[in-house]
Parts: C-alpha cells; sequence; structure tokens
C-alpha cells in the first residue's frame, strides 16, 4: 500500500473494523454488539472460502501472475491450501454449520462421498480431526 494512503476500514455502527482490530465509538449497548460480533465470526469462518475461490477465479481469468497479487500477505502455502480447497469441494457440497477444516479433511473425496460425510459430520457433530480420521476410512 503506497505511503500517503489510508488503510481501509469498515464501519458497523459505532464499530470501527480495521486490519488488525476494532475501535469502539462511545458506550453502545449490550444489544449493540451482537451485530459487529456475528458479523466478525461470520468473516472468520467466510474467508478461508472467499479467498480460496477469489483465487481460482483470478487464476482462470490472470493466470499465476494474479497470485503476485497476495504476495506477503500471508504464506503462499496457506494460499494454496485455500485455493486447493475451494477448488475440490464445489460450492453446492459446502455446508455452513461446518468448519473449512472439516472440509479440508474431506477435499480429496469424490463429490458423492464429501456429501456423504459432511452429512454425517454435520448429523453426527464429529469434529474436523473425526472427520479426518473417517475420510481416510472411506477413501481406503
Amino acid at each position: 500500500m503506497p505511503e500517503n494512503s489510508k488503510p481501509p476500514e469498515m464501519h458497523v455502527g459505532p464499530f470501527r473494523f480495521t486490519s488488525v482490530g476494532v475501535r469502539i465509538d462511545g458506550k453502545p449497548s449490550v444489544e449493540a454488539w451482537k451485530g459487529p460480533l456475528h458479523f466478525a465470526l461470520w468473516c472468520q469462518k467466510a474467508g478461508p472460502w472467499w479467498i480460496g475461490d477469489l483465487l481460482n477465479a483470478g487464476d482462470d481469468a490472470f493466470g499465476e501472475a494474479f497470485y503476485a497479487m497476495c504476495e506477503g500477505a500471508i504464506s503462499g502455502d496457506q494460499l494454496n491450501r485455500y485455493a486447493s480447497v475451494a477448488r475440490r469441494v464445489p460450492i453446492r457440497n459446502r455446508r455452513p454449520n461446518l468448519s473449512w477444516s472439516a472440509h479440508a479433511a474431506i477435499a480429496r473425496l469424490n463429490e458423492a462421498g464429501q456429501r456423504k460425510l459432511l452429512g454425517l459430520a454435520e448429523q453426527n457433530g464429529w469434529s474436523s480431526e473425526e472427520l479426518r480420521v473417517e475420510a481416510r476410512r472411506f477413501k481406503a
């Protein structure tokens, strides 16, 4: 980012989100905290999918040079992981009630296997590690 440009911010009511934290103007009521807190939790959960889908679409449109836009933001290994899981697990198979890590655990399975194990994980409340074990067993 150029030296003279201001870092991006996003405002949700009195809550000012930046890349390094949240500033709160005034003393909002406890009810006012619910929306911004849920927003932050949603971003944390959705972020890996957004990054992976953007990387894959950008790569399709512009080729390898697209990845240069992300240099220094996070490790190349993590970028590749986000892109790989997003590429292998189609949106139609993704379960919003399960973590990105749960989806990473089944990413190497075919689509039918993904749907089956994600459904069982949701139904049985499996952790990502339990799902990883079941995915290995399923693949064998």
